[in-house]
């Protein structure tokens, strides 16, 4: 299970995101190699970037001897897909960081609707306050929503 990150975390992930070098990133392969690079161009003639982010290569450091041979295919299809997560690394963490504030401005939205409700709203208010409340997720462990109908009584 993955953990939801800390504040300080997101903080971290946005700063370096904002110091990445600007997109849109691209990708093209060249005889065994394949660039990643910001402003990717095709010229007609090749390719022009205003900078390249990554190279990598078909032939593998795999140092490891436990790890099954690949077959050349198998290789290539692993670099091509290693290349198209880092190439949409740079858009992608930004969507999601964008995700993240969104719902968080909803969480602070929705407790402040419960907090200005009767002490006597009932069951369903406490559990969802209870539900959006900092707590654990914010020291890693990850919440999971009561399920419906589960009753609240502890």
């Amino acid at each position: 299970m993955t953990t939801l990150p800390a504040e300080h975390q997101l903080a971290e992930i946005e700063a370096r995101e904002a110091a990445a070098t600007a997109g849109p990133w691209g990708v093209y392969e060249s005889g065994g190699l394949i660039e990643i690079a910001a402003d990717l161009q095709e010229t007609g003639h090749g390719y022009r970037a205003r900078r390249g982010i990554a190279r990598l290569d078909e032939e593998p450091l795999d140092n490891d001897p436990a790890h099954r041979e690949w077959t050349a295919e198998e290789d290539w299809a692993q670099v091509q897909a290693d290349a198209a997560f880092v190439s949409h690394a740079r858009d992608d963490v930004r969507a999601l960081l964008a995700l993240v504030h969104h719902l968080q401005r909803q969480r602070k939205f929705l407790l402040d609707q419960i907090a200005r409700k009767d002490a006597e709203s009932g069951a369903g208010d406490r559990a969802l306050a209870a539900f959006l409340a900092p707590g654990p997720e914010e020291s890693g462990a990850v919440v999971e929503a009561p399920a419906p109908g589960e009753s609240e009584a502890r």
